[in-house]
């Protein structure tokens, strides 16, 4: 015999002893899984549901106790009382129950912006294309406050944004929780400059 030959044999002997290793080890494995589905299960008391109560704020942690089986007990502590909401608080609009609207709605919005806008020379020369991205928060009264440029094109298209943001009518107001809040809110406008 050659030493090929005997190496091949010696690969094959390898690969009949894993396969034999593989059977034994899955028909361990499904004879005891078997021994389970017969009915020989866990005899250990399995504990039943307590019921969780909220704990004082000065009592902030502590320890429940199920009498039942005396070892079981639960840390908890319970959140602060809720605070009442501030006036002041800004929501984003996209996480209130009730979003800000221009009167109308977005297509009054977006008439009244277009009818506004005026195109001056320079932006209609430079064919001026793209979107001017404005902030601004809808106060509790529907009125317009601390407007901002996000993203301006230039060419004076910020300022002329702004002007007529400015000059808007009230909007209606947010709402959460059934009460008027600020809200801040952010408007795409495309510009669109022909000669």
């Amino acid at each position: 015999m050659g030493n090929e030959e005997s190496a091949e044999l010696h690969c094959k002997a390898q690969t009949l002893m894993k396969k034999k290793l593989l059977f034994i080890s899955l028909l361990i494995f499904s004879h005891s899984f078997g021994q389970a589905k017969k009915g020989k299960t866990n005899t250990k008391k399995v504990p039943r549901a307590v019921e969780i109560k909220e704990i004082p704020y000065e009592e902030r942690i502590s320890t429940i106790k199920d009498d039942s089986y005396g070892d079981s007990s639960i840390a908890v502590e319970s959140a602060p009382t809720i605070q009442e909401e501030d006036s002041n608080t800004i929501y984003n609009s996209a996480g209130i129950e009730v979003k800000p609207e221009f009167p109308g709605g977005n297509d009054k919005f977006v008439t009244f912006f277009s009818k506004n806008f005026q195109y001056s020379d320079e932006m209609k020369e430079a064919e001026l294309k793209g979107r001017i991205f404005i902030s601004f928060i809808v106060e509790q009264d529907g009125s317009i406050t601390n407007i901002k440029i996000i993203r301006g094109l230039g060419f004076g298209t910020d300022v002329e944004a702004l002007r007529i943001i400015k000059r808007m009518p009230k909007w209606n107001p947010g709402e959460q929780n059934g009460k008027k809040v600020r809200c801040s809110y952010t408007v795409p406008i495309t510009i669109y400059a022909t000669k």
